[in-house]
């Protein structure tokens, strides 16, 4: 095992690795005990096994991009996304089952490549992050928007489509999470805040309910990822060196 692989075990604290524990437990427990509140229609095999992976899958990543690791990618790409796109596609959520072929996989492998390029000067298993001026946020929310109704406007007319608009505003506000996070920014928190609570709708409409436990799981770590990237941001600031003439 080499050096850089000993850090980033290492670096797991106590609350990361019993917020892991914990979450892995209620998912096992609600998988033997309560299996016909894992989906409405259990007869798709295929469907239930990407429901679990997926639940299983999401906190582990949340928590890597709380800890600024660009493995939260390569998780995301391999144990989400395929999984996801086949549960969006056999619940109807088109929008959503677009967005994960067309941006999530490429935008994974991009970002991957793209944090690597900045590490910390001591963490090296650690990357850089930054925030927006208030002049970006507001151009991020009104993307959102416009994004959101032609979307579910477009979408509402393809057969079998559901909760269009609400398909179109969550799959809005991941791609906005998607890019924040590829370039590194504190506030992909609040795009990603805003897509679970969507999320959790569109579960509960669909009776996906063992997917609400991992939105509840990566609900408590986005609040702890963003208190965490903003301490880092406020510390990298105050150690930017000044400028001599």
């Amino acid at each position: 095992m080499n050096t850089k692989t000993k850090n980033f075990l290492k670096s797991f604290t106590p609350y990361q690795l019993w917020y892991l524990i914990i979450v892995f437990l209620i998912t096992v427990l609600f998988v033997i005990f309560l299996p016909e509140m894992m989906l409405e229609d259990m007869s798709n095999p295929l469907v239930v096994v990407c429901s679990v992976i997926a639940v299983l899958a999401n906190p582990v990543c949340e928590l890597l991009i709380s800890k600024q690791s660009k493995l939260n990618f390569m998780v995301d790409l391999f144990f989400i996304e395929i999984p996801e796109l086949i549960l969006c596609i056999a619940l109807g959520w088109y929008s959503i089952a677009i967005v994960t072929i067309c941006f999530w996989v490429p935008i994974d492998i991009i970002s991957f490549i793209k944090w690597k390029k900045y590490p910390d000067a001591v963490k090296e298993e650690e990357t850089i992050v930054k925030r927006l001026s208030w002049k970006q946020d507001i151009l991020i929310i009104l993307a959102i928007v416009a994004f959101s109704l032609a979307g579910g406007y477009l979408i509402s007319m393809i057969p079998g489509a559901a909760d269009s608009y609400l398909d179109a505003f969550a799959a809005a506000c991941g791609m906005a999470n998607g890019i924040l996070l590829l370039l590194r920014y504190s506030e992909q928190w609040y795009a990603w805040m805003i897509t679970l609570i969507l999320y959790a709708f569109l579960y509960f409409n669909s009776g996906s309910y063992i997917m609400l436990v991992t939105v509840a799981a990566m609900i408590v770590n986005t609040c702890y990822g963003f208190s965490k990237w903003l301490r880092y941001t406020k510390l990298h600031q105050k150690q930017t060196p000044v400028k001599t003439a």
